[in-house]
């Protein structure tokens, strides 16, 4: 990338719903300057959404914001760095000409442990007791340690691998699924995503890290969720598209799978009246598992703040994203 302009313009763009936990605050861009001495001196900050200053903004800093008319909006617009790992809302309506950044690896520490306590729930009924409890019965399920079981997790990305290494803390096998099937650290075996079917069978649980893309939008269709042994657990901590939730569903009401801990759904908030909110063995999570709310904005800056570096010297970002593919 050739060398910025002396003085760039950052345009923040925060979501009005992204709440106090995703706030891209004065304060919270001054407290990054403090952690970078000098790094921020000469680059100038806009807040308030005003489309004049998005007009002059060279760099877009964003919460999952709204970009559907940034193409006429920000003309002289190069780079985009988002809070966010999964970027789908983005990556289809840029040029080719704009780079974009997202924030992989943000989510590591909590959606691990996220993970992990999804898992450890279905291990031990707990999904069970909860609807035992609602109906007053007295319904004993004895279970067995976590241990020496395999989670078969899709995707083996940042958030992929911090599940993977909680797992192989508590003993567990861990199978993981990538386009390439190259070994990933944390993971005993990794397999492309065509051999998926293959190892569906082996899963005492089912984790799902992906973002949604064209080559992931029901990937863990009917006929994936047909092959998990009745003993699974599911734990959705990607996107919602990409699982076909009714075969899910028609499954945990048949008694068939174990039970499962879904975090995303499509739409989001989740509708009252969803029949997702009523389904046996199934914990509703409202998008909340794997944002650690104390440090998710300064972590996020922090990693804006080396592409700001690297972008001030003209060098390669980090966490680019392909956007053909989404990620």
């Amino acid at each position: 990338m050739a060398a910025t302009s002396q003085r760039p313009l950052v345009y923040v763009a925060d979501s009005p719903a992204s709440g106090p936990a995703h706030e891209i605050t004065r304060a919270r861009i001054r407290a990054a300057a403090r952690r970078h001495p000098g790094l921020f001196e000469g680059v100038r900050f806009a807040y308030g959404l005003k489309r004049a200053d998005l007009a002059k903004a060279e760099i877009v800093l964003g919460v999952a914001f709204d970009a559907t008319t940034l193409r006429q909006d920000a003309p002289r617009l190069k780079w985009i760095q988002s809070i966010n790992a999964g970027v789908e809302k983005l990556a289809g309506k840029l040029d080719a000409g704009i780079a974009l950044t997202n924030a992989s690896g943000l989510h590591g520490p909590k959606g691990g442990e996220f993970g992990l306590t999804g898992m450890l729930i279905l291990n031990h009924a707990v999904q069970r007791f909860v609807g035992s409890q609602r109906r007053r019965a007295w319904e004993p399920v004895f279970t067995t340690p976590i241990e020496g079981k395999t989670a078969v997790i899709v995707g083996a990305g940042a958030l992929g691998q911090s599940v993977a290494k909680q797992a192989k803390r508590h003993g567990m096998r861990t199978i993981g699924i990538n386009t390439s099937g190259k070994r990933v650290a944390g993971f005993d075996r990794v397999v492309k995503v065509a051999e998926m079917a293959r190892v569906l069978p082996l899963a005492d649980f089912l984790v799902v890290t992906l973002p949604i893309t064209p080559a992931t939008e029901n990937l863990i269709d009917r006929a994936a969720i047909g092959r998990l042994p009745d003993r699974c657990g599911i734990v959705n901590l990607g996107r919602a598209r990409v699982m076909d939730y009714d075969a899910m569903v028609e499954r945990l009401r048949a008694g068939t799978l174990a039970g499962a801990v879904l975090d995303v759904f499509n739409p989001e908030p989740l509708p009252a009246d969803s029949p997702l909110w009523d389904v046996p063995n199934l914990i509703v999570s409202p998008h909340a598992g794997v944002d650690d709310g104390a440090v998710y904005v300064e972590r996020g800056l922090d990693i804006f703040a080396e592409n700001l570096r690297r972008y001030l010297s003209g060098r390669k970002l980090r966490n680019l994203v392909d956007l053909a593919r989404g990620y």
